[in-house]
């Protein structure tokens, strides 16, 4: 046993791995599936090493001989949090033991607070690698990492160069790759796959053509395809239609209504800051086709929010009532020690300013952003998936930030006890 103080969190973790042959009961709580059209039951979670092996509603459940039961009567146990849209590894890390040491902190005080797996947008694969590891290892607490390739075009790339001496092999790298019309896409895949990526974040400077050839090359290599809504030049309907699995940022669907058939970004963005007014038409017309075609939003609400974006509001609850999936993912730095998680002001924006009741929001935040990652093994409260399980002692649905004061969280079958 493992204990670990968080003096600026005034918690303690206490970390018991169970055995190869442990088996965990969670009994008599309120399950919250992560489904939202599930209606929260009493029941009884059976857990056998890193899986929810069976769950039987009511109080009625006996417990079999050798389980390690919890009682969690009162209490309410939901899937793990999941951020889709993080960034731990964009920083200078120049300083190798000091990056680790400080991005170990954040991701420790992630799993206090009930987040169990991110999607990193993209950044160092070889860092992200390496954090995994330690992650898989139990060398230090913290969710499960998943990470983008990011391609974009030369003269993106060229701009991240001449911006920053930290960043002279931008575009160079198979995780950081430049993309022109004489790429070998398939190879530039391949690569990006190679370095642990499970998906290709199509970020700046290419075209339409580009980012069809991008998803389907992707596609082919079993990898998803994660856009940017707006591209540049591509505009949001070129990546609806590439057919790729998500669009994020809510904020950048408003150029789909800026005029001709491709957008620059630096007049774009002029244009968003100055008088502008969301023509919603031009939204529904977006959002039908990504439902059409099964695309999520990651709306990153409160990103844009904070940078007086408030449209992407608007556009968040018009998806959600089209009936577009909505992920929650953050795209904002976390603390090292306590404060406020970036992910509950998202979940809290999606609840309050976008319209969507309690339950759809902790789906979004569940198996939405499981789906989005390529997750069909964790997300739902459900037999047969990853036990990655928060318990609550409060309502979540009379509370979103009740979501992020476990009292216990489960990951992968290991009990993380949190005591203040």
């Amino acid at each position: 046993m493992t204990i670990l103080r968080n003096t600026g969190l005034f918690l303690t973790l206490t970390v018991a791995t169970l055995t190869a042959q442990a088996q965990l009961v969670l009994q008599h709580a309120t399950i919250i599936t992560g489904d939202a059209a599930a209606k929260p039951r009493v029941g009884t979670v059976y857990i056998e090493k890193d899986k929810i092996t069976r769950i039987i509603y009511g109080k009625a459940a006996k417990i079999p001989a050798g389980y390690k039961v919890i009682d969690c009567t009162g209490k309410y146990v939901a899937p793990g949090l999941i951020d889709a849209h993080v960034h731990l590894a964009t920083g200078n890390l120049s300083n190798l033991e000091l990056a680790n040491k400080k991005t170990d902190s954040v991701l420790q005080n992630m799993l206090h607070h009930g987040i169990t797996t991110v999607r990193d947008m993209a950044g160092d694969a070889p860092f992200l690698a390496a954090c995994r590891q330690r992650i898989a290892a139990q060398e230090v607490t913290g969710p499960d990492i998943f990470y983008a390739a990011q391609f974009a075009g030369p003269h993106y790339w060229e701009l991240i160069r001449r911006g920053s001496r930290n960043s002279a092999d931008q575009g160079t790298r198979p995780w950081f790759a430049t993309i022109a019309d004489t790429t070998n896409m398939a190879a530039a895949i391949t690569a990006a796959r190679n370095c642990g990526a499970t998906g290709i974040k199509i970020y700046h400077d290419l075209s339409k053509q580009l980012v069809a050839a991008i998803t389907t090359a992707a596609h082919r290599q079993g990898l998803l395809a994660w856009a940017h809504a707006a591209v540049f030049p591509a505009k949001p309907m070129d990546a609806a239609r590439a057919g790729v699995n998500s669009m994020s940022h809510a904020a950048d669907m408003a150029f789909e209504q800026l005029p001709g058939d491709m957008i620059e970004s630096g007049k774009a963005w002029a244009a968003i800051y100055k008088n502008f007014t969301l023509d919603t038409s031009r939204q529904l017309q977006l959002l039908k086709e990504m439902k059409a075609r099964n695309i999520f939003l990651d709306a990153t609400v409160f990103h844009a929010t904070s940078n007086k974006l408030t449209y992407a509001q608007t556009v968040t609850r018009l998806a959600y009532q089209t009936g577009v999936n909505i992920v929650a993912g953050t795209d904002w730095i976390y603390p090292e020690q306590g404060g406020t998680m970036p992910l509950q002001e998202e979940l809290q924006l999606l609840q309050n300013k976008c319209g969507m009741p309690a339950a759809a929001v902790i789906q979004a935040a569940t198996w939405n952003a499981a789906r989005v990652t390529g997750l069909m093994d964790r997300g739902l409260v459900k037999p047969g998936m990853l036990a990655n399980l928060i318990v609550l002692q409060h309502n979540p649905y009379d509370n979103l930030s009740e979501l992020f004061l476990p009292e216990l969280v489960v990951k992968s079958g290991v009990l993380h006890e949190i005591k203040p």
